[in-house]
C-alpha cells in the first residue's frame, strides 16, 4: 500500500521540472601555512544580521557565494538563442534579477544611495559586467508605470537597478526527456510534437544597472527562491516578486496547487540523472529507497525572506560514539543555501572540534588556515579516521546525519609511503555571522523539499536522504555481490538446461528402443507373426507330398530364422550406437 502511495503521489501533486547547471568558482590555492587558528575572524556587520528589508532595499547575512546553480529561461516574447539566459537559483533572495545592456561593474557603490551613475562611471571596472563567461544582457520594453529602484546588498556585493514587468518562459518536459532550452531550440523534432513553454507574464523583476562584486557571479542573473511571505505587514515581500507563486498561480494548464519546490543536487561518476528543481510537488524517485519518510521542520518565524531553521545541536561522531564537538550553539539558526562550496560553522564550535581531534588522535595536527576562508585544515591523519567521522544536526526530534566522507572534505592529498597518512582540508570554515550555514555538502547529501502555504499557515522544510545511484544498490559493494550472483544463476540454469535436455533426449531413446524390443519378444504381439509366414498346408495321401510338405515348410522356418537374426544384430547395434551416444554427450 505505501509502494502504491509512493507511486501516486508525484501525480496527485503534479509538478513542474527542471534541469540544473552547476558553475562554481575554482580556488587555485589555500594558503596551508597561514594558521589563523587563535585569530578570531571579523564579525559580520550587524546592519547584515538585522536582514532589512523593505520594498527597494534588502541586506544578507554575510557568507562567500562561490557556486551557481542555473537554470534556463528565456526573457521576453521572443524565443531565440540570444534571449536564452542562465539564471542562478538562490533561496536567499526574494527576487529575480538580470543584466541591463548598459550594467557597469564598478569599485564603488554607496549603500542605500539608489543614484549611483556618476560614482560608477568614474570607478567602472575595464571587464565585462559579472563575468566574461555570462554577458548577456536585457533591456525591458514593458515598463511599469512609476519607475521603482532597487538595491541588493551584502559584504560581497551590491547590486543596484530598478523594477521591471516582462514575460520569463521556461521550457515544460517530461521526465523521460529532459533538456535545456538550447537543446531544446537546436533538436530536429520531426514529426513529434515539441514540449511547451511555459510563461510566466507578469513577474516584476530587478534589471540591474550597476554591480560590485567581489567574487565573479557565474550566471547571467538570479531567480529568487527566497521566502517570499513574512509575519509582519512591514515585512511582507510584494507578492508580484514571488517567482514560485506566480509560476503556481499563473500556469493553470500546469495543473500546479501547492506553492513548493524541490531540489536535487547530487552528483557522482554513478550516477546517472540529472539536478534539478520541481516546481509544485517533488518525486519520491530521487530518495534514498531504504529511507523514504519525509522529516518536515518548521520555518523559524521571523527569519525575514531565507529558509532558516533552528539547530538544536551539532556532533561530529566516529564509529566508536565519540561526539567531538561538546560546546553550545551562539545562535542556533542555520540557514540554507545552494550559493555555498562549504557547512559554515560558529568559530568557537571549530575551536572545540580542533582540541579534541588532537587530542584523541595521537600525531595529528588540526588548524584553522587562510586568512580569508578560515578553512579546517588537519595534517597526519590516518586514512580510517577520514572515513569514521560523520556530521550530524539535531533539528527538534529530527537528526539529519551526512555520512558521505566526499562531501565532508575537500581534498586528502597522501603523505605517507604506504598511503595511510593524508593531510585533510575539509569543507567545513567559520561562519561570519555565527549563524550556521547549511551549503552545499548538506544540500547535495539530501533531497530537499521547501514549502510555503500562506493560508494554511504552512511553513516548513521537508529533508530525505537523497539517492545516490539511481540504478543502483546504494552500497557499491551489494550491487557488484548482486552481479555475482546473477552472472552465476545464468550459468548454473544454462547448464542445468543443457543437462536436462541431453537427459530427455537419452530417456526418449531409451523408452523408443525398450517398447520396440519387448514389442519384439512379446509372443502376444501381432509382429513376429507378420515376419513369420502362416502356411497352410493341404492334405496329400502321398508320401511324396509329404516329404515335399515337410521340405516347404523347413525352409520357411529357416528363412523367419535368418530374419530374426538379422534384426538381433541391427538391436545389438543400435544398443552400441546409444552407449557411445551417451558417452559422448556427457
Amino acid at each position: 500500500m505505501i509502494s502504491f502511495l509512493f507511486i501516486i503521489l508525484p501525480q496527485t501533486f503534479c509538478y513542474f521540472e527542471q534541469k540544473l547547471s552547476r558553475h562554481v568558482y575554482n580556488y587555485e590555492y589555500f594558503d596551508k601555512d597561514d594558521i589563523v587558528t587563535s585569530i578570531k575572524p571579523q564579525k559580520c556587520p550587524k546592519d547584515f544580521l538585522d536582514q532589512y528589508y523593505n520594498g527597494t532595499y534588502i541586506t544578507q547575512i554575510c557568507f562567500t557565494k562561490n557556486v551557481f546553480y542555473n537554470l534556463e529561461v528565456v526573457l521576453g516574447d521572443v524565443v531565440n538563442n540570444q534571449s536564452i539566459f542562465q539564471l542562478a537559483l538562490d533561496l536567499t533572495s526574494p527576487w529575480t534579477w538580470y543584466k541591463s545592456n548598459s550594467c557597469l561593474s564598478c569599485q564603488n557603490i554607496k549603500s542605500s544611495n539608489l543614484d549611483n551613475y556618476k560614482q560608477c562611471e568614474k570607478s567602472k571596472k575595464k571587464r565585462e559586467c559579472v563575468d566574461q563567461n555570462f554577458k548577456k544582457s536585457f533591456n525591458s520594453t514593458k515598463w511599469i508605470d512609476k519607475k521603482v529602484n532597487g538595491q541588493i546588498q551584502s559584504t560581497q556585493s551590491i547590486i543596484q537597478g530598478s523594477f521591471q514587468t516582462e514575460t520569463i518562459q521556461l521550457l515544460a518536459y517530461n521526465s523521460s526527456r529532459k533538456m535545456s532550452i538550447s537543446e531544446f531550440l537546436f533538436y530536429e523534432w520531426g514529426n513529434e510534437t515539441p514540449p511547451a513553454l511555459v510563461n510566466i507574464t507578469s513577474l516584476e523583476m530587478l534589471q540591474v544597472d550597476y554591480i560590485n562584486s567581489e567574487l565573479p557571479i557565474l550566471a547571467d542573473g538570479v531567480i529568487g527562491f527566497g521566502f517570499g511571505y513574512t509575519e509582519t505587514q512591514e515585512e511582507k515581500a510584494q507578492s508580484d516578486t514571488d517567482f514560485v507563486e506566480k509560476l503556481v498561480k499563473e500556469n493553470t494548464q500546469l495543473h500546479l496547487t501547492r506553492q513548493q519546490f524541490a531540489l536535487y543536487t547530487y552528483q557522482s561518476s554513478l550516477n546517472f540523472q540529472e539536478i534539478v528543481v520541481q516546481i509544485g510537488g517533488f518525486d519520491y524517485k530521487y530518495v534514498h529507497k531504504q529511507e523514504q519518510n519525509v522529516k518536515w521542520i518548521n520555518r523559524l518565524e521571523r527569519s525575514g525572506y531565507y529558509w532558516m531553521i533552528q539547530v538544536d545541536k551539532i556532533q561530529f561522531i566516529n564509529t566508536q560514539g565519540n561526539d567531538l564537538i561538546n560546546s553550545s550553539i551562539p545562535i542556533n539558526k542555520a540557514l540554507l543555501t545552494l550559493n555555498s562550496q562549504f557547512i559554515e560553522l560558529p568559530y568557537n564550535i571549530l575551536i572545540s572540534l580542533i582540541q579534541k581531534l588532537e587530542n584523541l588522535h595521537v600525531g595529528t595536527e588540526c588548524n584553522l588556515i587562510d586568512d580569508e576562508m578560515y578553512l579546517l585544515y588537519c595534517k597526519n591523519f590516518l586514512v580510517q579516521t577520514v572515513f569514521d567521522y560523520r556530521l550530524t544536526f539535531i533539528f527538534g526530534d529530527h537528526t539529519i546525519v551526512i555520512d558521505n566522507y566526499h562531501l565532508i572534505y575537500r581534498e586528502c592529498k597522501s603523505v605517507s609511503e604506504n598511503q595511510m597518512i593524508q593531510n585533510c582540508i575539509f569543507n567545513i570554515k567559520v561562519s561570519e555571522s555565527d549563524y550556521i550555514i547549511l551549503g552545499e555538502p548538506f544540500i547535495k547529501n539530501h533531497y530537499i523539499v521547501f514549502e510555503n502555504q500562506p493560508g494554511n499557515e504552512v511553513r516548513r522544510i521537508g529533508i530525505m536522504p537523497a539517492a545516490i545511484h539511481m540504478f543502483y544498490p546504494d552500497n557499491p559493494a551489494q550491487y557488484e555481490w548482486a552481479l555475482l550472483k546473477l552472472v552465476g544463476f545464468i550459468f548454473f540454469f544454462g547448464l542445468l538446461s543443457i543437462c536436462s535436455v541431453t537427459f530427455l533426449k537419452s530417456l526418449c531413446k531409451d523408452l523408443y528402443i525398450a517398447f520396440k524390443y519387448r514389442k519384439f519378444l512379446n509372443p502376444e504381439n501381432n509382429q513376429p507373426q507378420k515376419l513369420i509366414k502362416d502356411v497352410e498346408y493341404e492334405e496329400h495321401s502321398t508320401k511324396d507330398n509329404i516329404k515335399t510338405e515337410q521340405e516347404n515348410k523347413n525352409e520357411d522356418y529357416n528363412q523367419a530364422y535368418e530374419l530374426n537374426l538379422q534384426q538381433q544384430e541391427q538391436f545389438n547395434f543400435e544398443e552400441v550406437f546409444t552407449n557411445l551416444y551417451e558417452s559422448n554427450a556427457l
